[in-house]
């Protein structure tokens, strides 16, 4: 393996980290502001 083909697969690596962290992050903030009765749907 060259540093190219290490440099590629790190970056790859490193954005499907970044985007499954995202998406439960993003999970967690619906749930949370809908447990703290933030979230305006669940006023009705």
């Amino acid at each position: 393996m060259n540093l190219g083909t290490i440099t590629i697969f790190i970056f790859l690596a490193t954005a499907t980290f970044y985007i499954i962290f995202l998406l439960i992050g993003v999970g967690g903030i619906a749930k949370n502001r809908e447990a703290q009765g933030l979230d305006q749907k669940t006023k009705k």
